[in-house]
């Protein structure tokens, strides 16, 4: 008979290899604690099914605020770990995982759970709504070298796709390169060797110019947790564009791979700065990552909101290629909040950066 309760600490070995032995990503008990135990406001609501004392499932939320444009918080949990033992599926266990974890959560004061998915049904039939898919963005840098790299991506492409990828990181590269804008020589561009908060001073004036939309309440403990300790990374670098005033107007997140893939996590302008500078300093950090030997540039993209959709538009006019492809997001309510996923400014800063 399969059981359903809340992990502990000392299940997690456990769990782990659970994990490792049904989805096999050889994950370190590192990364795992960081993603977790390690947790921005505290480690994550876990539940595991089990039958006997074998894991047979897990599924869990790890808490994150949320901040809207008047400074109210709300404590959501973002769904990751969903896993059931293939043995084990068609006895609704995923269902009975996400029913009890549901409960738990209202104990909680979690107010939204959300994440990301392909597996639509699944979730549609538990109340989720999936509102919209994730975008993409990349520059290509070297064609031979992304496209390599991109074919990884998908071990059932096909000769069509792998034609369509070439195409892409072609077209990508002729894009960028014929989309010459006039260097900036307004603001100073400075690499950071830390955490800046910055990044939680930049969020709230948009949201501010913005009063329905909200974020990921970035302050300095999610910042740390996920950047700074995150120990999936390889190299990771943060910038910022200052006035002459010596204000800071702009910071960008970005990590590069082993194989020089570099992924902007996180680009947020002050409120007012216009849409042709912005574009201007995303040339400079693209151009920039691409002197240190980055292949490919990619980033996420949403177009459900006015913030969202201007960085669609100048990350256009900045070069990069847009491909309107993705996986949807999950929105499930807990409690009578006034929070709309369409509202929801977001970034690759939404994930967890696990490559």
């Amino acid at each position: 008979m399969v059981t359903y309760r809340l992990a502990t600490a000392a299940d997690y070995i456990n769990i782990n290899a659970f994990h490792n032995r049904i989805d096999k990503p050889n994950r370190t008990m590192e990364q795992f604690y960081w993603e977790f135990r390690d947790g921005p406001i505290g480690p994550s609501i876990y539940v595991v099914a089990e039958d006997g004392d074998k894991i047979v499932g897990t599924n869990c939320v790890i808490p994150i605020n949320l901040i809207d444009s008047n400074g109210n918080l709300y404590k959501s949990g973002k769904s990751e770990d969903t896993l059931v033992d293939p043995t084990y599926r068609g006895q609704n266990i995923f269902n009975n995982i996400y029913e009890f974890l549901f409960e738990e959560c209202k104990k909680q004061g979690v107010s939204v759970i959300w994440g990301f998915t392909s597996a639509n049904k699944p979730f549609e039939k538990l109340g989720f709504e999936i509102p919209y898919d994730h975008h993409q963005g990349l520059a290509v840098n070297y064609v031979l070298n992304s496209y390599n790299y991109l074919i990884t991506l998908n071990p059932k492409n096909k000769f069509l796709d792998k034609v369509k990828i070439i195409a892409l990181c072609l077209f990508s590269k002729l894009k960028f390169k014929l989309n010459i804008i006039e260097k900036s020589y307004k603001y100073e561009f400075i690499e950071l060797i830390e955490n800046s908060s910055i990044v939680e001073q930049l969020i709230f004036s948009n949201l501010e110019a913005n009063p329905s939309t909200f974020s990921i309440h970035q302050n300095e403990s999610f910042q740390n947790w996920r950047i700074y300790s995150n120990p999936n990374y390889y190299q990771r670098n943060s910038f910022v564009f200052k006035d002459k005033n010596g204000n800071l107007i702009a910071f960008f997140q970005t990590n590069t791979t082993k194989n020089k893939v570099a992924y902007i996590n996180q680009s947020v302008f002050l409120a007012e700065i216009d849409d042709q500078e912005k574009s201007k300093m995303i040339r400079i950090v693209t151009n920039h990552l691409f002197k240190k030997g980055v292949i490919i540039v990619r980033n996420w993209l949403f177009d459900t909101n006015d913030l969202n959709k201007n960085e669609i538009e100048v990350f256009n006019k900045a070069g990069l290629f847009y491909l309107n492809r993705g996986i949807g997001l999950v929105w499930k309510k807990l409690d009578d909040n006034d929070l709309s996923p369409n509202n929801f400014y977001l970034s690759r800063i939404a994930s967890q950066g696990i490559i």
